[in-house]
């Protein structure tokens, strides 16, 4: 079993690496013996990711990363090409929430939504993809949200816009690159305590009536929640899983 899910000799590149999941996820997958690279927008944060990756005895390499753009993804995909560094895993974490009612949405909130959490997702895994088909396979794992899969609440229409495609995507970049041995899977996690959350758990009063509500395991989720989800998806144990989106929310969409 311990060989099932261990990720030993394997290299996951993780975007948004210094976020709440992106750092929970890197330090999973470091923990199952992959080594992260950890990658971010600024040179600040992917180093930051990667300290708390070495406090931790992970091996580790910071990259500066900007998924929204198409150079930069190049530019990334060929600084690691130069250092000799081969990408199995691919975990699609970067995003944002820029939450507003579907009457004030801005066109610049939009715009922004889209770009990180659906063109940088589809921008990352493309290019991941096209070297995993050289190597002979690989794995992706996009994060999407419930809100791609059920309405989250007021004020999300952009956002759960933006997941609902990456959840769709998913199935499509499954069924074309099975062929190649890459393997293609989300993760769609409920509310999480992390800082992207918080204004969505402004007080306890709020955060109980969300839970009575929502979730019937009784408490919002954690970043380290989604620990063993990515490493099963990431290692053999997920072997002959495709095209699949695995909630981690707490029961909160059976609850819908």
């Amino acid at each position: 079993m311990r060989n099932l899910f261990s990720l030993d000799g394997l290299t996951a590149l993780v975007t948004g690496a210094a976020g709440g999941l992106g750092r929970a996820q890197s330090l999973a997958l470091g923990a199952a013996g992959a080594r992260v690279v950890a990658s971010d927008l600024t040179a600040e944060a992917a180093g930051r990711a990667c300290d708390e990756l070495s406090e931790a005895g992970v091996a580790n390499l910071p990259l500066v990363l900007d998924v929204t753009s198409v150079a930069d993804v190049d530019r990334a995909f060929g600084e690691l090409d130069a250092a000799g560094v081969r990408v199995d895993i691919l975990v699609n974490n970067a995003g944002v929430s820029l939450r507003n009612s579907a009457l004030e949405a801005t066109p610049e909130e939009f715009d922004t939504t889209l770009a990180v959490n659906l063109r940088g997702t589809y921008l990352m895994a493309q290019r991941a993809a096209r070297r995993m088909r050289e190597q002979g396979g690989g794995c992706v794992v996009n994060l999407s949200s419930i809100g791609g899969l059920v309405v989250d609440g007021e004020r999300s229409s952009v956002y759960d816009a933006s997941k609902a495609a990456v959840v769709q995507v998913t199935k499509n970049m499954a069924y074309e690159w099975g062929r190649y041995g890459i393997r293609v899977n989300s993760i769609a996690p409920g509310y999480m305590r992390t800082a992207m959350t918080a204004d969505l758990l402004p007080s306890p009063e709020a955060e109980e009536r969300l839970i009575d509500r929502h979730i019937p395991l009784g408490r919002v989720g954690e970043p380290g929640d989604l620990a063993g989800a990515v490493v099963f998806l990431a290692s053999p144990a997920a072997s002959y899983v495709t095209g699949h989106t695995l909630t981690v929310d707490g029961g909160w969409v059976i609850a819908m």
